[in-house]
């Protein structure tokens, strides 16, 4: 499944960049993302914060009761992640003091 990746700054910025992954599974809520690059020393890591959704529906119809439902398809997953620095995180991702 295609996850798309958007980092989220501190507070009053706008995100500016983001990542695009096929993987086996959904990240959730909470859950702590290394990502790391072959021209870079070290890692980037994240937190999970929010999984959006992006849902297409194939139309206005929906099901009553007993009849069967009209199936549509995921658009896109998008997950919302801020920086978490971690013992292997790559000199431009360490905190600045």
């Amino acid at each position: 499944m295609r996850v798309e990746f958007v980092i989220i700054p501190r507070i009053g910025e706008e995100p500016d960049h983001g990542l695009a992954f096929e993987m086996p599974g959904m990240p959730q809520k909470g859950d702590y993302v290394t990502i790391t690059r072959p021209e870079q020393a070290g890692a980037a890591s994240f937190i999970v914060r929010r999984v959006h959704w992006m849902l297409d529906s194939p139309g206005h119809a929906t099901a009553r009761c007993g009849a069967r439902p009209v199936t549509g398809k995921t658009n896109s997953v998008i997950v919302e992640c801020e920086f978490e620095p971690g013992p292997y995180s790559s000199e431009e991702h360490k905190p600045v003091p």
